[in-house]
């Protein structure tokens, strides 16, 4: 018996590369590939950019991103590691059981440069999966208005 559950395992494990060459289920409405069925157990973010638009210098600008556990586990965010030192994430530090919200906050700091900003922030999780969230706008001072096109 101990031997047909470790060869069962073996062929289970064997073909997890496969997953993504599986053919598509044809319904007499519809399709649906059998990957898309089994990458379903996800984490999903409620969005995975945020574009501040023009902004003052000064204040930092911040957004929350929201991600939702459709695993059928726990998970912990292992690190939020940002692009540059200019932005700042936190992010919930406590396991989130499935069904339950988490969150990454990311603060930009605008004070002294001014211009257009692109920054990401890399979400990685204890079950393997990381997410890029980005972030975009455009910081504009009192004197002078930002260039969108001066990358910073």
């Amino acid at each position: 018996m101990k031997k047909i559950v470790t060869l069962a395992t073996a062929v289970l494990i064997a073909s997890v590369p496969a997953i993504s060459q599986l053919p598509e289920v044809r319904f007499e409405k519809g399709s649906i590939s059998v990957a898309s069925v089994l990458q379903a157990e996800t984490i999903k973010w409620n969005k995975t950019s945020h574009d501040f638009g023009t902004v003052k210098e000064g204040p930092a600008a911040e957004v929350t991103f929201k991600f939702t556990n459709n695993t059928g586990a726990p998970i912990v965010i292992k690190s939020a590691n940002p692009s540059c030192g200019c932005t700042t994430p936190t992010f919930t530090k406590t396991p989130v059981m499935p069904g339950e919200t988490g969150e990454v906050k990311a603060s930009y700091g605008t004070e002294g440069r001014p211009g257009y900003f692109q920054k990401t922030v890399t979400v990685n999780f204890d079950n393997g999966s990381s997410t890029v969230l980005t972030i975009t706008g455009t910081v504009a001072t009192e004197t002078q208005p930002a260039n969108k096109n001066e990358l910073k």
